[in-house]
């Protein structure tokens, strides 16, 4: 077989030059198709974009040698170059037949960087392949130890996949029409196999046994086997695969396809003749032939995108001065190991720390050997706890400690002496001696609570009594360190009543375009004026609402508030913007959520464009199987979508691709400190360009400053939302504010 395509779906129609064309168009690269006598036949509007010529220089016939002048000028300051002499050497043919394939790199005059291919086409002429290569040669110029700068990476290596994904299975379905007429069209034919070999991606072609029928010539470079050594393999040759079992498991796998889907991808290992591993995305397309079955298989080397995505967890979830889990890590372990201690009847514990005496060690001898110190603890710390706890660096000189799997709390108080001995011992930087300690408080599950951010809470609280105890010691949480228990109760037993007293209200804060400065959202937020407490802030009611239930009636009290003051606004005249309303993971995941969001929406008579709901990763995550069809609904009534906190959770492309959401909101934490901190700055630079990359809204919350405002500019955030614009005002003082607003930005 040699590699060849086989023709493997009928037609009745030859190919004619359109097909040829359209072909060409569709890839990724510059083309130019000459005769056997060199004279210029066909080619791609991508030839006009990289050699910045007008379409009007190919109205007259044109040969190899007009077309090398324009690549290669005859100029004394590049006659010396590999590529040049190259140039000429080609310049001096007149015949295909004298010509041979060639592959170089060439900088064209312009200051583009490109790739050229020849290829010899048997018994028709020559074809000559231009990849633009500038941008790649700049991003392998890269430090590897900027992260901003492997962002800038990372969007490209995205946009790029994706146009190569899209194109090539462009290329490849009009390969597989095209091929059928190969008697009919011979010519076309080895046309469309060298175009094919010019391909980023493998291409391999397999019968209802899984065995290689043809390969193309990226397969060859992307898994160092020859076609030959490939063809009549089973697919598995090329696979280290934890899903197939066997050959038989594969069969199985192909025979069980739905059959009125057009295109089935899955994750694999890729297997290389030198023994290594890369990750690989296969497509998979089944076709027929002769009225046989086959399939086209279309590889993807993903490693790039996997270690990027690597990176952007890592970032997100450790503290890049220590190495240590940082908040979001440690309350996600929380939260695992809470639910493992339920299944097992185990305990769980959360220790709170942090240094006394370090302020003047950072004050009199600097950040540097406070650097220095904070890494040192953060070694300690990990060598006094357990291999199955998580230790995390919360900022500044603060630590966390999650202890899991426990039968009995005193392994946690041992533990506690053993760091309070270790941290006091005498550390030296530099030739200087440095002496701190610390002081702990400690809470645990179930005995203090079940809650994790309760837990969390009362080992704070422990750590301040320790601290009022005189330092270096450490304290267990108790109910009388606060009056907080009691409080809970009476806010749980008032909550249940706050709605039809008429108890609970919605402020509204704007969010601004940052092209236009103009109005294009309102975040609504509860807030509750009790009647003898007062203005209850959110972050004391909305975690008990959660706990106790009540969550589920405020949430749609809100969602169906918010809708009818957005209608109203609307009818006043005001320019219509989105309303944006906080969803809870019970309201969520109940039966009957998106009959509730339209009756909210019918009530109200507001269009559904205007309203946004915010869910966060976690709920999304939780049960992906009931959580797709429910997005798909709400996004087909044109509800729009939106990830509150991207940043703090999983943060994967894999399910932003999956979901069907159209807006991702930069979580606060990181935007607070965007201007100083190295790690929140490239983070948020990161999630702007993975969002962009898949064609989603991108939202800063926390905006507080000016130079907030000018750095998220730069860097292509797309809507601003934060106290520099506006707190979250009531109804009345909204309305004045946006009125103002426009009035200041259309005068």
């Amino acid at each position: 077989m040699n590699g060849e395509i086989l023709p493997i779906r009928k037609t009745t129609v030859a190919p004619v030059a359109g097909d040829i064309q359209f072909l060409l168009e569709g890839l990724p690269h510059a083309v130019a198709v000459f005769d056997g006598n060199l004279r210029l036949e066909s080619w791609n509007k991508k030839l006009l974009n990289i050699l910045d010529i007008p379409e009007s220089f190919f109205r007259e016939t044109r040969y190899l040698r007009d077309f090398l002048d324009l690549v290669s000028p005859d100029s004394p300051d590049t006659a010396d170059t590999v590529s040049s002499q190259m140039f000429q050497e080609m310049k001096r043919f007149t015949s295909a037949r004298d010509l041979f394939p060639v592959s170089f790199e060439h900088s064209l005059p312009s200051g583009r960087h490109i790739e050229v291919k020849g290829e010899i086409l048997p018994d028709t002429g020559y074809i000559l392949t231009l990849l633009d290569m500038t941008s790649r040669k700049k991003a392998e110029n890269l430090e590897q130890n900027d992260l901003q700068e492997m962002s800038t990476r990372l969007e490209e290596i995205n946009i790029h996949r994706q146009t190569m994904e899209k194109q090539a299975a462009d290329a490849v379905q009009m390969a597989e029409e095209l091929a059928l007429a190969q008697n009919e069209a011979q010519e076309s034919a080895r046309r469309i196999q060298a175009i094919l070999d010019a391909m980023a991606d493998g291409l391999v072609t397999i019968d209802e046994e899984a065995m290689i029928l043809t390969a193309n010539h990226a397969i060859e470079e992307m898994f160092g086997y020859t076609v030959d050594e490939v063809v009549g393999q089973s697919l598995l040759f090329l696979l280290n695969s934890t899903f197939f079992i066997d050959q038989e498991d594969m069969i199985d796998y192909f025979d069980s396809l739905d059959r009125n889907k057009t295109e089935f991808k899955r994750k694999e290992t890729g297997y290389r003749k030198n023994g290594a591993h890369f990750p690989v995305e296969l497509s998979i397309r089944e076709v027929h032939f002769n009225d046989q079955r086959q399939y086209t298989v279309l590889v993807r080397d993903i490693s790039e995108r996997f270690e990027a995505e690597a990176l952007i967890r890592k970032m997100a979830l450790h503290d890049s001065l220590t190495g240590l889990a940082n908040r979001n890590l440690l309350q996600q372990r929380l939260d695992e190991a809470l639910k493992m201690a339920k299944r097992l009847g185990k305990k769980v514990a959360v220790m709170f720390l942090d240094l006394d005496m370090f302020k003047p060690v950072n004050d009199l001898y600097g950040h540097t050997t406070g650097d220095r110190l904070l890494r040192i603890i953060a070694e300690r710390l990990t060598e006094c706890a357990r291999e199955v706890d998580t230790v995390a660096r919360l900022g500044g000189d603060e630590f966390a400690i999650v202890f899991t799997n426990l039968d009995d709390e005193t392994v946690v108080t041992r533990i506690a002496k053993r760091i309070l001995s270790k941290i006091q011992q005498p550390i030296e930087i530099e030739d200087k001696i440095h002496n701190v300690a610390t002081s702990i408080g400690i809470s645990f599950y179930p005995h203090d609570s079940r809650i994790p951010e309760e837990l969390i809470r009362m080992a704070d609280v422990a750590l301040y009594q320790a601290k009022d105890d005189g330092r270096r010691l450490y304290r267990i949480y108790d109910s009388q360190m606060d009056a907080s228990a009691k409080a809970e109760k009476e806010i749980e037993m008032d909550l249940s009543r706050a709605i039809e007293r008429n108890e609970l209200s919605l402020h509204y804060q704007p969010q601004l375009d940052t092209i236009d400065n103009s109005v294009v959202g309102a975040e609504a937020l509860a807030r509750w004026n009790h009647p003898v407490k007062g203005l209850v802030p959110p972050y004391q009611f909305i975690p008990i609402a959660e706990n106790c239930g009540e969550i589920i009636p405020i949430g749609q009290w809100i969602m169906e508030t918010a809708c009818r003051q957005a209608k109203e606004w609307q009818d006043k005249g005001l320019p219509p913007f989105r309303v944006c309303v906080n969803i809870s993971a019970k309201q969520f995941h109940l039966s009957d959520f998106t009959q509730r969001v339209e009756d909210a929406l019918t009530r109200s008579k507001l269009a559904p464009q205007w309203l946004e709901l915010e869910i966060t990763e976690g709920m999304v995550i939780a049960d992906k199987d009931s959580i797709i069809p429910k997005l798909e609904k709400l996004s087909s009534l044109g509800v729009n979508l939106a990830i509150d906190d991207f940043g703090t959770g999983y943060s994967s492309l894999a399910y932003l691709k999956k979901f069907s959401v159209h807006q991702l909101k930069i979580d606060q934490s990181f935007i607070r400190d965007i201007t100083e901190d190295h790690d929140d700055a490239a983070i948020t630079d990161a999630v702007i360009r993975l969002g962009h990359s898949l064609g989603l809204t991108v939202v800063a919350e926390g905006v507080e400053t000016e130079e907030h405002v000018q750095l998220l500019r730069q860097k292509g955030c797309d809507v601003l939302q934060g106290y520099h614009f506006s707190k979250p005002l009531p109804v009345e003082q909204f309305e004045d504010w946006i009125k103002a607003h426009n009035e200041r930005l259309y005068s």
